[in-house]
């Protein structure tokens, strides 16, 4: 079974009222480590604030995405291991260079991603409809006089609010297009940067565990 990377952002989310970082202390670090800075950033004189919210540099198939009114910096790429290395290379740069671990800052750390899965069945629709088999759709079509099927399995975090700085959110999907594979779509945040790590780090082999329950 092969799963796959679609998009992956990890990052962090500040626990302030302004942006902790100055502008030059951002554009300095990224490109001390071969980063093109987006052609409309502006050039401030002064050690003005970030503000704004978008892309502001890119190293190859890496982007570094900007929410100053969110509060957040993340680091969006094609794999998890790669956004957690370059997550890490800019926090001791910016160590290095200017006294600053954004770490202190820290709100909570949050993996956002899709993957997609191949499925040994090929019928990822039907796998997740009898994987949920339940009397209430039985019913629900009744109500409806329609034969239904559950779409996508989707599971959250036991005992926690959803607007939690430590909660999690994944779904399990057929492709729309063609229904021979799976998309997953996670969310995972926690104050704790070590359990975002782990978590993202063992993602992909964590689902396998997923799909093979759904297709046994």
């Amino acid at each position: 079974m092969k799963i796959e990377p679609v998009r992956v952002s990890y990052g962090i989310h500040f626990d302030t009222v302004l942006f902790p970082l100055a502008f030059y202390q951002v554009v300095n670090t990224l490109e001390k480590k071969g980063y093109e800075m987006t052609p409309e950033l502006p050039s401030p004189t002064l050690p003005t604030r970030m503000a704004g919210t978008g892309d502001i540099a890119r190293k190859g198939k890496t982007t570094i995405h900007l929410d100053a009114s969110g509060q957040s910096l993340r680091v969006r790429d094609i794999a998890a291991k790669s956004a957690l290395e370059n997550f890490e290379e800019i926090v001791k740069l910016l160590i290095e260079n200017y006294d600053v671990d954004i770490n202190d800052f820290a709100r909570f750390y949050s993996f956002v991603a899709a993957y997609v899965s191949s499925s040994e069945k090929k019928q990822p629709y039907e796998n997740i409809a009898k994987s949920l088999r339940s009397p209430i759709f039985d019913e629900i079509g009744e109500a409806i006089s329609e034969k239904i099927w559950p779409f996508e399995i989707r599971f959250g975090h036991a005992d926690t609010q959803v607007n939690s700085e430590n909660w999690f959110d994944i779904t399990v999907r057929p492709d729309y297009e063609r229904n021979d594979s799976y998309v997953l779509n996670v969310v995972f945040r926690n104050i704790d940067r070590t359990k975002v790590e782990e978590f993202a780090g063992s993602f992909g082999e964590k689902m396998r565990k997923v799909i093979s329950l759904v297709e046994r």
